[in-house]
């Protein structure tokens, strides 16, 4: 399903009609859907009801067509005003047909069909709906001063459809240093035929040396595309992840003569993503970093956004930068060999996605949780995109965490405290940070019983873990070291089910009573 949304003027009916028949697909104006069912023009609906009538047609209209066959969908540019339009769009790839304010208006004119114009400020309208357009899309294709058959072009090219036999393609929308997230099955060995490769003579490769047999289809070709592949391994673990480490790689990588040009690629979970990334960061102040996590946590998180890290003995990923990769490879076939414990401690990433931003994510996990602890193909390329696509959306509005990208840690700040203090498996140390930050909404008046109880049914489902036993001064400690400490420990915590509130305070006493709430 490819929904197409943007401002008046920006060419959604033209384009979608285009595209639909260039893609063999139907093509659904939900416009021309609410007039049919109501059987008056959509300047009578205003007239007659005003906008809120006309919005509740609306949302019926675009449920209706998100609801049918794969089709192309070009939804009111109001649409996305309503939350509950907003949600069904996450499921679904969409579009932002982007346009400039001079080129809308000279476009539309003094279209009387059109009673937004009427009731509002064009100008401050046009600037509202972008920003909502910028949430909501997965891709954004400029229209201003552009052919329609380019434009329709462009679109194919950004989410692969008509396309066949290719991954799913999810775009993390950062201007001219966009790049695709690619989740498809076997698709590793193919990364350079995806991916616009830089023109370099060396990649280096960070593996562990377990991942060795797995790495070399990709290796391959690598080679075949003509590069001369230097494998750098690490040792497993998040012992791995510190500064000796990362200077032993950046020293190797200078005796092999590495150039800024050339390429680093990640092969592994979170800690080589993190690694490679940090090491492609600094070496002659950047290098391009292509990831290929191996990892269903690094598939839903860690490879994606731009984040790099190295722990120090204080605490987790107290060094760092955001370097942003070329493109992530998601092969889910390279999950199969994972342990069945530690898919399972992934999911509490993908569970906190649903706790913030997609309330229907943890019905998934709940109802599917078998088969994706067995890594079935289809249902893990569901979640996967999904995840990968809020995670997405989320970076593209915040790169550099200056805000709303915080969102992104709920249950970390208690969970990465007690990870560093117990040694719990990362996801399962969110987990219980998820249900202690639950805890805590609680008593701070922000999330009521039923939140909490969600919490606990969900993850309980999941298999994940509400409580470990740890020292609750040693873990308060660990917390005044966290990087969003500012006068205080602050927290991303919801006010309801995908509502989420970032730098939220509490006292020393709350944050403790919340803590022994998860101390079995």
């Amino acid at each position: 399903m490819i929904v197409l949304v943007g401002f008046m003027g920006a060419g959604k009916t033209t384009v979608g009609r285009l595209l639909a028949e260039r893609v063999n697909l139907p093509f659904i104006d939900t416009d021309e859907l609410v007039e049919q069912a109501a059987g008056k023009t959509i300047g009578t609906i205003f007239r007659e009801g005003g906008e809120a009538s006309f919005r509740t047609m609306e949302r019926e209209a675009v449920e209706r067509a998100l609801q049918g066959p794969d089709a192309v969908v070009a939804v009111g540019g109001g649409a996305v005003h309503d939350p509950v339009t907003c949600s069904l769009l996450s499921w679904h790839a969409v579009v932002h047909l982007d346009v400039s304010y001079p080129e809308a208006m000279r476009r539309i004119g003094h279209d009387a069909g059109r009673p937004m114009l009427h009731l509002s400020d064009p100008r401050a309208l046009y600037d509202d709906r972008r920003q909502i357009y910028a949430r909501v899309a997965s891709h954004v294709v400029d229209t201003t001063s552009v052919s329609p058959d380019r434009v329709v072009a462009s679109i194919i090219r950004a989410t692969g459809v008509g396309v066949q036999g290719g991954p799913a393609k999810v775009t993390v929308e950062l201007g001219p240093r966009s790049y695709p997230i690619l989740i498809g099955e076997n698709i590793a060995p193919d990364a350079p035929s995806f991916v616009d490769m830089p023109a370099a003579d060396r990649a280096f490769l960070v593996t562990h040396p377990s991942l060795a047999a797995h790495a070399k289809p990709l290796l391959d070709s690598l080679v075949v595309a003509g590069f001369e592949v230097d494998v750098l391994t690490i040792d497993e673990g998040e012992s791995s992840k510190n500064l000796d480490v990362a200077g032993r790689l950046l020293q190797e990588m200078a005796d092999r003569g590495a150039h800024r040009s050339d390429l680093v690629v990640g092969f592994g979970g979170g800690v080589v993503c993190d690694l490679a990334g940090f090491i492609a960061s600094v070496y002659h102040r950047g290098m391009p970093v292509l990831h290929v996590p191996t990892t269903l946590l690094a598939q839903v998180d860690a490879a994606i956004g731009g984040k790099t890290a190295v722990n120090l003995p204080q605490g987790k990923n107290l060094i760092g930068t955001i370097h942003q990769p070329l493109a992530v490879i998601c092969d889910v076939s390279l999950l199969r060999s994972l342990p069945v414990e530690e898919v399972r401690s992934a999911l509490a990433e993908v569970v906190k996605y649903g706790f913030i931003s997609d309330p229907d994510l943890l019905g998934v996990v709940s109802e599917e949780i078998d088969p994706l602890l067995a890594c079935e193909p289809d249902v893990l390329q569901s979640v996967v995109r999904r995840s990968c696509a809020i995670k997405a959306r989320v970076v593209a509005m915040d790169e550099t965490e200056a805000g709303h990208r915080e969102i992104l840690n709920y249950g970390h700040t208690f969970g990465h405290a007690i990870e560093h203090e117990t040694g719990t498996r990362h996801g399962e140390a969110i987990s219980v940070g998820m249900m202690a930050a639950a805890h805590l909404a609680h008593d701070l008046g922000m999330l009521d019983a039923q939140g909490v109880e969600m919490h606990a049914d969900v993850l309980g489902k999941a298999g994940l873990p509400l409580a470990r036993e740890f020292d609750t001064a040693r873990v308060l400690g660990t917390l005044k070291r966290d990087k969003k400490h500012r006068g205080g420990t602050r927290f991303v915590l919801l006010a309801g089910i995908g509502s989420p509130r970032v730098g939220v305070e509490a006292t020393d006493a709350q944050i403790e009573d919340a803590l022994r709430k998860v101390v079995p």
